[in-house]
């Protein structure tokens, strides 16, 4: 199994979303978080006390996947969030060595 974050533009979320489910992906976390630093849009950018530092808005989508299917989500979300700009975002992939059911106690694959 796999685990994907990828962070994204929030203006390409929804449509990275809805092409991960009409693809086969059953569930995922999406939160908003700010991207600091070097990954930051500078066109879209604020000046923050907080962190000291410029940053932007994104939308981080997190998901556990079959190793089969990576590839598929991988480059669903690549081609739908990409707008040739700095600021497009990252995605990290994780080995996710067992996953488990709290309702079922099923481990593996099936519990996803």
């Amino acid at each position: 199994m796999k685990e994907v974050k990828a962070y994204v533009r929030p203006v390409k979320a929804e449509e990275i979303i809805t092409e991960l489910e009409v693809n086969g992906l059953k569930g995922m976390t999406v939160i908003d978080v700010s991207m600091i630093g070097s990954w930051a849009d500078p066109d879209k950018s604020k000046l923050s006390m907080e962190y000291c530092e410029k940053y932007c808005n994104c939308v981080k989508i997190e998901f556990v996947c079959r190793d089969i299917d990576v590839n598929k989500y991988l480059n669903l979300i690549l081609n739908k969030g990409y707008s040739g700009q700095k600021g497009d975002g990252k995605i990290f992939i994780s080995d996710i060595s067992d996953a488990v059911s709290i309702r079922t106690k099923i481990h593996g694959v099936e519990a996803l």
